[in-house]
């Protein structure tokens, strides 16, 4: 019998459900086989999921047994059983009868054990002449020298029960006789000897790649397995080194335990210093008070003449009482406000030991938008009593908003995780609102925080007012605001400056045309310092004029060249850190000029084309609009190149030949787009959010805008130049 690994064997042919040898095996439809009864145990209705592959099979309609039969299994199930008894691991009985008589013989022709009386009859019948019947003590003795083999076992027909020894090619199943002339009648059919030869030669090119497959897997079964020593290698020395980390963080804790309680001990010897000689100070006035008693008593009880001699003393010794009484702080001078603050998150730093409470706190706003509608963020960043920087978060931080009409309401807070918290809430109304930002359930002293909502400059439509001087207007330029709500307008036409007050009242005119000082010829350009001062742009005397609020000439620079300090046909000015900036057209460039008239610096010579305006950015860089290249520069104060933003045409975000620009609060800028006939307003990001105006006479359209304006409460001031006004929104 040839060798067979009984061990192996066993387990390759245990039915993965009951453990059991296979009896009766079934194919399920995904080619994993089972025990006819296990089947049977795992129907539910008419489905079984196998428990291998979880694929769900339907169960034919005879039942479990019209499953196809794993044959191959069968087979290797009879050799395996056959091994067992040969070797005597399994009892062996007589397979012709029913009696007690032990084995005796084994024939191998017929794979039966035979006792004595059935050997006797065996040998006498002609039906087994010429079997080769072999001792069974042979047998086990000698088992690797004959061949034993299980007799193949008859197959039935399940239909008609006969013999299967046909096969149909054209369906690929075995029949019986009776099937060829019924079923398969006309198919490609033979006896199942010719076919098997047929399809032996066929199965052998089949699995002629089984082979390099094994091998294959072999291959690969030796890389995973040696993959799997290395993970399990690789694991053990990341996991010395978890070790390692932890163990190095465990001791840094407790280093950040020990500094903390060090900490602690310091801040409790601080206070108890402060506190003991607080103490000794109020024992000593006390020790001094009860020693007044004393002697307040015994004048009670002294005689005349010693009360009038005790009395200079008795007053003495009380003004010095009263007066160190006086000066002595009887609250303590510490409190036990110490607080111990800890985090989840970060490490290694997991806590903070806090001195006092957190009042010292600061509000950051850093949304830059205070429209209504817009989201407003602002970042409260925790300090201690002494300024100390939280960097842990944790604490209770609540924020409320109490909007102008009086409701308040709840803004989300945010942990950072960090010692900053983020809040942010919409802006849903205009007008002036209060934050009130407590923590651990007290207001910080920058509380309450106040902001003011704006309209968004989406919502402008029609102008709020008008002014044209009773028709009196020529061509208003230049347009600048000074304290208290004062502004003046430069008129080019009438070579006029008109001064407004607050409530748009006209309250003065300068109307000077000439060339001596204090006249004009070509106004354009008008600007405010700090100290209400007027400068003004004298185009056509290729001068700057400074004047006080009253019209009062007070002194000029500037003469007509190309040289530093020159000018040639200046149009925009302002004024900023005791600095005049001025767009010199003619010169190509920007003169910065000291408010007394000393020359500083030029900006921009051989960059800029026709600057026509200036003005200073939220972020102190200074703007040039410049006319021809229809754009708007940037450069820093001390005339390093940034950048610059817009191009020639009509579409949004395009500039048409601009004329004025100002910056409102918010860092917003405002173009006057003078040949498009209106006003483009330009976010931080230098992008173009929103657009108003169009050519026309009506209120809302522009003839050529120039000058523009932000007043202290946020309306827009334009020099509607051709329609002779300037429209207020």
């Amino acid at each position: 019998m040839a060798a067979m690994d009984v061990k192996k064997a066993t387990d390759s042919l245990t039915c993965p459900v009951c453990y059991q040898i296979f009896k009766n095996p079934k194919y399920l439809p995904c080619h994993h086989s089972y025990c006819e009864k296990c089947l049977e145990k795992m129907q539910v209705q008419s489905k079984i999921i196998c428990p291998e592959c979880r694929r769900e099979a339907t169960v034919p309609v005879g039942g479990v047994k019209d499953f196809d039969n794993n044959f191959l299994i069968n087979r290797l199930v009879d050799e395996l059983i056959l091994k067992r008894k040969v070797e005597g691991e399994t009892e062996v009985k007589c397979d012709e009868c029913t009696g007690e008589d032990p084995v005796e013989t084994f024939c191998p022709d017929c794979t039966m054990f035979l006792c004595r009386v059935c050997n006797e009859h065996h040998k006498r019948s002609n039906r087994y002449r010429g079997h080769a019947i072999v001792p069974l003590v042979d047998l086990r003795s000698k088992k690797e020298d004959i061949s034993v083999q299980p007799k193949p076992k008859v197959m039935l027909c399940k239909e008609h029960e006969n013999e299967l020894k046909y096969y149909c090619e054209t369906c690929e199943e075995l029949v019986c006789l009776y099937c060829t002339v019924k079923e398969h009648n006309g198919h490609n059919h033979d006896t199942v000897k010719k076919m098997a030869n047929k399809q032996r030669s066929e199965l052998k090119d089949i699995t002629g790649p089984v082979e390099g497959i094994i091998k294959d897997l072999s291959e690969a079964h030796d890389k995973i397995t040696d993959m799997g020593d290395k993970i399990r290698q690789q694991a053990g020395e990341v996991d010395k080194k978890i070790d390692e980390h932890y163990d190095k963080l465990i001791e840094k804790l407790k280093e950040q335990k020990e500094e903390v309680k060090q900490r602690l001990g310091e801040i409790v010897s601080q206070k108890e210093e402060k506190m003991a000689a607080q103490l000794e100070e109020v024992e000593s006035t006390q020790t001094q008070a009860r020693s007044m008693k004393e002697v307040d008593d015994a004048v009670k009880e002294s005689s005349d003449e010693e009360a009038l001699s005790a009395k200079k003393q008795v007053i003495n010794q009380m003004k010095e009482l009263t007066d160190k009484y006086k000066k002595l702080d009887t609250t303590p001078v510490e409190s036990n406000n110490i607080k111990f603050y800890s985090s989840k998150v970060q490490l290694p730093q997991f806590s903070q030991l806090i001195e006092g409470d957190l009042s010292n706190s600061k509000i950051l706003y850093s949304s830059g938008y205070t429209c209504e509608g817009g989201q407003l963020q602002f970042k409260i960043i925790t300090k201690d009593i002494k300024g100390h920087s939280c960097s842990l978060g944790g604490g209770q931080v609540s924020v409320q908003v109490k909007w102008s009409t009086g409701e308040v309401t709840t803004a989300q807070v945010r942990d950072n995780d960090d010692g900053s918290y983020t809040t942010s809430f919409v802006a849903k109304q205009t007008g002036e609102v209060k934050l009130l930002v407590c923590i651990e359930g007290e207001q910080i002293k920058a509380s309450p925080y106040i902001v003011v909502i704006h309209k968004p400059y989406t919502a402008i439509d029609q102008p709020s007012k008008v002014i044209n001087n009773n028709g009196q207007m020529g061509k208003p330029w230049g347009i600048a605001f000074g304290r208290d709500g004062m502004w003046a307008v430069a008129d080019y036409g009438k070579h006029c400056i008109y001064v407004f007050d607050s409530e748009d009242q006209l309250i003065r005119q300068f109307v000077c045309n000439g060339k001596d000082h204090g006249l004009f010829s070509g106004l354009i350009g008008v600007a405010f310092d700090s100290d209400n001062y007027l400068y003004v742009a004298d185009n056509g005397n290729h001068r700057i004029q400074k004047f006080d609020i009253n019209g009062n000439y007070l002194l000029q620079f500037g003469v007509e060249g190309k040289a530093d300090g020159q000018f040639s046909s200046i149009h925009g000015i302002t004024v900023h850190n005791d600095r005049v900036y001025v767009a010199d057209y003619g010169n190509h460039c920007i003169p910065v000029f000291k408010t007394n008239g000393e020359f500083c610096l030029t900006i921009g010579s051989g960059q800029v084309g026709d600057p026509v305006d200036v003005a200073i950015s939220s972020s102190n860089h200074l703007l040039v609009v410049d006319y021809s290249h229809s754009c708007v520069y940037t450069f820093t104060l001390d005339g390093g190149y940034v950048g610059k933003f817009g191009t020639k045409g009509t579409a949004r975000g395009q500039l048409d030949h601009p004329f004025g620009l100002t910056v409102d609060v918010n860092g917003f800028i405002l173009v006057a787009d003078t040949c498009n006939h209106r006003v483009s307003i330009f976010d931080q990001n230098r992008t173009c959010i929103h657009c108003f105006g169009s050519n026309g006479k009506q209120k809302g359209q522009f003839k050529c805008p120039y000058g523009i304006a932000i007043s202290p409460n946020g309306s827009i001031y334009i020099c509607d130049n051709h329609n002779s006004r300037v429209q207020i929104f």
